[in-house]
């Protein structure tokens, strides 16, 4: 009886010292980060209002648009979940004046293809975006929406993404609709 379970025990440590090998080359290549900034297209919208249209590289989000060039952070919590945080902030002062512009953002998205080079995803978002001026009052409000997108890697270390979005805004941005389109690159770690 000996004799026959050597074979089945060399087997099992082979096949569990294969897992382990596998296993950690699978997590030096999966991607867990990926930092960025894109290029891109807002226009904001209001019922009865003239519409406005922002270009920027980098691109801007939120309806102070043209004063919030996007970062990202994202990170991968399994390969297809992407959990995501944005920001921006700029300030700006000119005769005893400070503008401040900050921009908050979450996003939850999917990617339907994990493994490939190249992968649809969907998210949902949530933000926030503030403008105080010295000795004004300021404002303020969150939004709510969606990005559509398309990500594909190239070589490891670089993420391109082709995107549209839209998101509602509420309180000080009462039914502003923001609408972007975008082309992101992001570094992956």
């Amino acid at each position: 009886m000996r004799a026959g379970t050597r074979p089945l025990v060399g087997g099992a440590v082979m096949l569990v010292w294969w897992a382990g090998v596998a296993g950690a080359q699978a997590a030096k290549s999966r991607t867990t980060t990926e930092i960025g900034t894109g290029v891109g297209v807002t226009i904001l919208s209001q019922s009865g209002l003239n519409s406005i249209t922002h270009i920027g590289a980098p691109g801007g989000a939120g309806p102070i648009a043209p004063f919030s060039p996007l970062l990202y952070a994202s990170f991968f919590a399994t390969p297809s979940v992407i959990v995501e945080p944005q920001a921006s902030f700029s300030s700006t002062s000119s005769s005893g004046t400070t503008d401040t512009f900050i921009f908050i953002a979450g996003q939850v998205a999917y990617l339907f293809s994990p493994h490939q080079t190249g992968s649809a995803y969907l998210g949902a978002n949530v933000a926030f975006q503030t403008l105080s001026e010295t000795g004004a009052t300021s404002v303020s409000g969150p939004g709510f929406g969606g990005e559509l997108g398309y990500r594909f890697t190239v070589r490891n270390s670089l993420a391109i993404r082709l995107n549209g979005r839209y998101r509602r805004w509420f309180s000080d941005f009462k039914d502003l609709n923001e609408i972007g389109f975008g082309l992101g690159f992001g570094a992956t770690f």
